[in-house]
């Protein structure tokens, strides 16, 4: 199985768009970190393989019942989470020089 390596940007963004949800109550909130981190361990590391995105460079996956996509990348030893976004986010914005690892 892949490695998983998650970057600083990511880590910080998560709990930054999680919080955005806080009106929906805790429950929601741990749902959802649920779902992306089930996605990052039991789906994207062990099939990694999607569509690269036009704009960015990187595969873009959305996460199931979550308004979040993630930005990665993979080799056959490594999974690297380079951001998550929101969905409906402008991919022209994302500034992939500014990924803290």
């Amino acid at each position: 199985m892949r490695s998983i390596r998650l970057s600083q940007s990511f880590r910080d963004e998560l709990p930054r768009l999680l919080a955005q949800g806080t009106r929906f109550g805790a429950a929601v909130i741990a749902d959802k970190r649920s779902r992306v981190v089930h996605t990052i361990e039991h789906v994207l590391a062990q099939h990694p393989k999607r569509p690269v995105d036009p704009v960015l460079g990187l595969c873009a996956y959305p996460v199931t019942k979550t308004p979040f996509v993630l930005l990665y990348d993979y080799d056959d030893r490594e999974l690297r989470v380079h951001l998550i976004i929101h969905g409906g986010m402008d991919r022209t914005a994302v500034d992939l020089s500014k990924v803290v690892w």
